[in-house]
């Protein structure tokens, strides 16, 4: 299977959630407190032009902050040679351990890794912990490599990884005493086996393809010490119940965003948020900071991506067509676009939820789910790198770069869509509904998205071995609502904005 990895402008090309294309000349709504889009770009991309009314009027632009700076050729190194998840599974064991842990480990390995790594499964990365133990350990590409077309992109979301099994389940039936080891090797075992137990099956996702973000990183601190990071057994405070969704969005959106998660809550320097996830390992804070280190080359490597090219054929004419509609629908939200990136302008518009009206938990975690993540991640370490700010200047979504949106199915932010022709037409989204299969060959060119199949009934109605393939907009944080911003174009019109999109 061929893999694709980007360098910057040197990025091969093919092969958080996409919100798809937004924005309405009908309407009209206005804010008091809330500042507008300074300016709206023409077809070109360059050519400033005077607004439009629309609910771009009620955003907020999230203003630009320093970055550190890095190296993306040694941050690309570090994402797959460095144990910044400091725990795993002793590789001693590996051979052993490994079909426990089911589709947790994928098959492929990604060229020119190095040593133990280079016959490693992409996804997880042989490294030698303090104790002097060798440890395989995931690494980032667990949920940021996914599939398009037969081949492996580094930097997509992975849209089909099956996380309704929590890796605590799975390791829960290990036959530990008929390994035979001992020492470092049986510590070092026990405490990966103990912090996924600390995750627990709050991360057990109700469908495939959805990721547990939210709730690994609530279930993470949870067990840390706010000041020196050392694990606790019992959770400091109690996790909610509820397996609330996320579509991972790609990394090639980062170098535009002013502030990372669909909320907009991570300002400032990127870096914090970023390496919340080593928290599964990371026991103090000088062990934070030099993952943070590592993290300045890593950061600079996600910041070089680019999105991919569209790998099938182009109808020009209808493109073209609709370049307009999308500038001028779409535009003060989403951006334009151009073939020199100096051309394009981005305006990092974070939106009330009662104007884009999409499903509000994820926005609403951090302020009614659960506040106790803010706080906690304010007063550690992790908050002197970025700032987690939830609701500054209201609670809302950000309308984010749609760069290779095509490759980002499903859509919206829980992935609750399955392609973009509804996400320009709220009216025909299924309340229920399965993809057909999982090969990445099988793409709808037409709808823009992966080929599913609507259903008259969701998981209630469904066997436990059809309920993971059912996506059911009716559970919490699931629904499908909202962004209605396409359902007044014509169809003609939203087939010239699909076709429209593939240029991007």
């Amino acid at each position: 299977m061929a893999v694709v990895v980007g360098l910057g402008t040197l990025a091969c090309r093919p092969d958080d959630g996409a919100v798809g294309p937004t924005g309405s000349t009908g309407a009209t709504a206005t804010s008091d407190t809330a500042a507008p889009a300074d300016t709206v770009a023409d077809s070109t991309g360059g050519t400033p032009m005077e607004p439009v009314p629309g609910p771009w009027d009620r955003g907020w632009p999230v203003p630009a902050e320093p970055q550190s700076e890095g190296d993306p050729a040694a941050g690309y190194h570090d994402l797959l040679h460095t144990g910044y998840l400091s725990c795993g599974v002793p590789q001693v064991i590996w051979p052993l351990v490994r079909p426990w842990l089911g589709g947790y480990v994928m098959d492929e390995t990604i060229p020119g890794r190095e040593g133990d790594n280079a016959t490693m499964a992409y996804d997880w990365t042989v490294h030698t912990a303090p104790s002097g133990v060798r440890l395989v350990s995931q690494n980032c590409l667990q949920c940021h490599a996914g599939r398009f077309n037969g081949e492996l992109i580094i930097g997509l979301g992975n849209a089909d990884r099956d996380f309704t099994s929590s890796t605590s389940e799975l390791l829960g039936g290990l036959p530990i005493a008929e390994f035979g080891i001992q020492g470092t090797v049986l510590a070092e075992l026990t405490k990966f086996i103990e912090r996924t137990r600390g995750i627990g099956d709050n991360a057990a996702m109700r469908t495939i393809g959805t990721n547990p973000a939210e709730m690994v990183a609530i279930s993470l601190v949870a067990h840390r010490d706010v000041n020196t990071l050392a694990w606790s057994e019992e959770p400091w405070f109690d996790i909610p119940e509820v397996p609330v969704p996320s579509d991972v969005p790609p990394w090639w959106r980062s170098a535009k965003k002013n502030a990372l998660f669909y909320n907009a809550m991570a300002r400032g320097d990127h870096r914090g948020t970023m390496i919340l996830v080593t928290a599964l390992c990371t026991d103090t804070v000088d062990e934070a900071m030099e993952i943070a280190s590592h993290f300045d080359d890593i950061h600079a490597y996600v910041r070089s991506l680019q999105a991919p090219k569209y790998p099938f054929a182009i109808d020009e004419a209808l493109a073209a067509a609709g370049e307009p509609i999308f500038n001028a629908d779409c535009a003060p939200c989403h951006g334009t676009y151009a073939e020199q990136d100096a051309d394009e302008w981005f305006p990092n518009l974070l939106l009330p939820l009662d104007v884009v009206g999409t499903d509000p938990v994820v926005a609403e975690g951090g302020t009614l789910w659960a506040p106790e993540l803010v706080q906690w991640y304010s007063a550690s370490y992790y908050g002197s790198i970025t700032r987690m700010e939830v609701d500054d200047p209201f609670t809302g979504y950000l309308a984010p770069p749609l760069d290779g949106v095509w490759a980002t199915g499903p859509f919206l932010h829980n992935g609750s869509v399955p392609n973009l022709a509804l996400v320009l037409d709220s009216t025909r989204r299924p309340t229920y509904w399965r993809r057909i299969d999982f090969d990445s060959t099988h793409f709808d060119e037409i709808s823009l998205g992966w080929p599913y199949l609507a259903l008259d009934y969701g998981h209630e109605g469904a066997s436990a071995a059809e309920s993971v393939r059912i996506y059911d907009t009716t559970q919490f944080g699931h629904g499908a609502g909202g962004h209605t911003f396409g359902d007044h174009l014509s169809p003609d019109e939203r087939t010239a904005v699909l076709e429209y999109l593939k240029t991007l």
